[in-house]
């Protein structure tokens, strides 16, 4: 009885040894289980190095689903050009700033407020009148003054005339196999407003004095107001003299301005210089490098600006919808005459920043791309012109190019970790 209670006791013991032996084996094979799921999951490597050049390798099931796009580039020719840097200022020819005609009482329109700053004024409309008070010296020195004003209309009429007469000349000549180039036409239809613009304005001043003297010519007590109206549209940018308030003879009243067409006035880097013809330029306004505007030239900087010693352009530039104003910097890429260069046009959504540069990833095989820095100086429609390092039919990435770049540097990470864990 003793021997099998001793028997029994010891297999117990066996079984207990065995089960704690069965346990710690299987809390280290869990264990062990356990750093296996926290390991990362081993992707295949996708970036490689071929010539010097990255390549990213992707599948095309991972293609389609980032949305990956690439199109070929096309082949374009470039006039040689010189880069010009400068600003937007007011034109001259598009603002005006309404004076009185004589001294009086100024006083507002009878039906309209007076005009505040931002507002939009036709031309032809009446902002107020003024109350005449003219001595008979101010008389005197109003029939001059409309001698000259008489003589600035028809000045303005001739000039006016003679635009025209160009202009019909020019549309025939365009018409007639384009005999004349369609920017000639342009340019001179662009004359013909501003000429026009200028006579009327001329035409205006004349009708304010003469209005001015027959009203100091009625009987006592029968003189009225003078009309006050714009010469011009335009918005107005600076008022000067409010209603009720007594002004003298050419004090200014109103400053209206129009924003739709300014002048690009710009400076070459010091050294250089345009020989020949400078006739057009594209004008990239800051912040608009996408909406290049064409500039025509209206003349040569009359001096040299002292601080940056170079050769001055004004260019008028037609603000097609866009909301410029005077002061904002423009660089002008003026065309220089020359053999055009060879390259292509990258669209602006193929590019990515890294590093402080320009990139773009270009298909090389189904399932390869490459990295390639590009220079992005010179804008040309909707991309920037490459005359380096790419050729025409060469397919860039235009959608998923930021993707294909966050994929890089990702695997670029993850191979870093890997050697760390090396070490």
């Amino acid at each position: 009885m003793k021997l099998l209670k001793w028997a029994m006791g010891v297999a117990a013991l066996a079984g207990v040894g065995v089960l704690l032996a069965w346990a710690f084996i299987e809390s280290r094979e869990e264990l062990a289980r356990e750093r296996l799921r926290d390991l990362p999951v081993k992707e295949p490597p996708r970036v490689s190095r071929a010539g010097g050049d990255i390549v990213l390798t992707l599948d095309r099931e991972t293609q389609v689903r980032i949305g990956l796009k690439a199109q070929p580039l096309a082949g374009v020719a470039l006039n040689p050009e010189v880069v010009a840097y400068g600003r937007l200022e007011e034109d001259p020819a598009e603002s005006f700033t309404l004076r009185a005609p004589v001294a009086g009482t100024l006083r507002r329109p009878a039906a309209d407020a007076w005009p505040r700053l931002g507002d939009r004024l036709q031309q032809g409309r009446v902002i107020g009148a003024i109350d005449p008070r003219l001595s008979p010296v101010d008389r005197v020195d109003l029939a001059a003054r409309r001698l000259t004003a008489q003589a600035d209309a028809s000045a303005a009429g001739a000039l006016l005339e003679a635009a025209r007469a160009s202009y019909e000349r020019y549309k025939r000549l365009n018409a007639e196999g384009k005999n004349v180039a369609d920017k000639v036409l342009q340019a001179s239809e662009a004359d013909v407003k501003v000429q026009e613009a200028r006579w009327k304005a001329a035409t205006e001043t004349v009708r304010l004095i003469e209005e001015s003297l027959a009203a100091t010519e009625a009987p006592a007590g029968q003189a009225g107001p003078i009309l006050l109206t714009a010469a011009s549209e335009g918005e107005v940018i600076d008022i000067l003299a409010k209603p009720g308030e007594a002004i003298e003879s050419g004090q200014a009243i109103l400053r209206v301005a129009r924003f739709d067409r300014l002048l690009a006035r710009v400076d070459i880097p010091a050294g250089q210089t345009i020989q020949g013809p400078a006739s057009g330029a594209r004008i990239v306004p800051l912040g608009y490098a996408d909406r290049p505007l064409h500039g025509r030239r209206v003349m040569t900087g009359p001096a040299v600006d002292p601080k940056t010693q170079g050769q001055a352009f004004v260019f008028q530039v037609a603000c097609e919808g866009l909301h410029l104003r005077p002061g904002l910097a423009v660089t002008a890429y003026i065309a220089l005459p020359g053999e055009p260069e060879k390259g292509v046009v990258v669209p602006r959504a193929a590019v990515v920043q890294l590093a402080g540069r320009d990139w773009v990833y270009v298909r090389i095989s189904e399932e390869q791309f490459s990295r390639q820095m590009i220079a992005t100086t010179r804008p040309a429609g909707d991309g920037w012109f490459v005359s380096a390092g790419l050729a025409p039919g060469n397919q860039v990435v235009v959608s998923g190019a930021q993707t294909l770049l966050s994929e890089e540097l990702k695997s670029q990470i993850q191979i870093g970790e890997e050697a760390e864990r090396k070490d």
